[in-house]
């Protein structure tokens, strides 16, 4: 796994892929991430599982999630059309931060099935953004922002409709301010986060703040912030030959005794098993 420093020209990138890995070493960066599907079935591979993908899904990376987009078979090559954007784009549109929750939850799946009106949505506003770009008329910036905001919209729907099914008879309402509070964590996934200053920022006191933040991103402010620095520790001991301790200072703790009982929690496993496990099975 390596981190990727992608920064996309005016906090928003868009290409067409082609691809013909079956392996491929996983990467992780900071940015939000929507890869459309056009030829072929492709895995979507995360830490620790892959989601099938056919022409015509959609799927959500969220950020420091390590991935990578697999050919499902050899001489079947993948071709892909992906948006990379900063989160700070989202101050551009209306109520934009709300448009960002399907990157910050975990009550829905990232992959959009090719049925859904959704997914056919998003693939057609897709091709036409590429399509702007590629062809660079007058005003085609302003064109392909709309088709982008479009995309946001469909996907954010989406995640609404999927949250609400998980959880029938309860509306899910996003906060702005638990967008902005969870952007922060992100940025400081492997700092020492002050949730006070985060609490102040949210202008109706701590209780409002909690109990908005699970029911937005369905965790905790403190389990999401141990679910992004788990990720991270899973691939440091997959991928180097850092020391558990080490490991622990990198995501972010200073007790290894802290760190080792969350990583229990999270993969039932020790640090050190869970990497005697992966060597084994490679």
């Amino acid at each position: 796994m390596y981190d990727h420093d992608l920064r996309p020209d005016r906090e928003l990138k868009i290409e067409c892929r082609l691809d013909s890995d079956t392996e491929h070493e996983l990467h992780r960066h900071d940015l939000l991430e929507i890869n459309v599907l056009l030829e072929s079935e492709a895995r979507f591979r995360l830490l620790d599982r892959d989601y099938i993908g056919k022409p015509g899904d959609v799927f959500l990376f969220r950020p420091f999630e390590p991935h990578y987009n697999l050919a499902a078979e050899e001489g079947a090559p993948i071709r892909w059309i992906m948006l990379l954007f900063s989160p700070s784009i989202a101050r551009l549109i209306p109520q934009g931060d709300r448009l960002l929750y399907p990157f910050y939850t975990s009550r829905s799946s990232p992959l959009i099935k090719a049925h859904s009106e959704h997914a056919r949505r998003i693939q057609t506003a897709a091709a036409a953004a590429l399509e702007e770009q590629e062809q660079a008329l007058p005003g085609w910036e302003a064109k392909r922002f709309l088709h982008f905001v479009d995309i946001l919209v469909s996907a954010y729907r989406h995640s609404l409709e999927a949250a609400e099914e998980s959880t029938p008879g309860q509306e899910i309402k996003v906060e702005t301010g638990v967008v902005s509070a969870v952007e922060y964590m992100i940025r400081n996934v492997t700092e020492d986060i002050d949730m006070r200053q985060l609490i102040d920022g949210y202008k109706r006191g701590k209780t409002y703040f909690y109990t908005d933040f699970k029911r937005t991103v369905g965790v905790t402010p403190n389990q999401f912030i141990h679910r992004m620095r788990m990720q991270i520790a899973m691939h440091l001991l997959q991928t180097t030959g850092k020391t558990v301790t080490d490991i622990a200072f990198d995501c972010g703790y200073h007790s290894v005794h802290y760190f080792n009982k969350h990583f229990k929690q999270y993969r039932s496993v020790s640090p050190s098993e869970y990497r005697s496990r992966y060597q084994r099975s490679m």
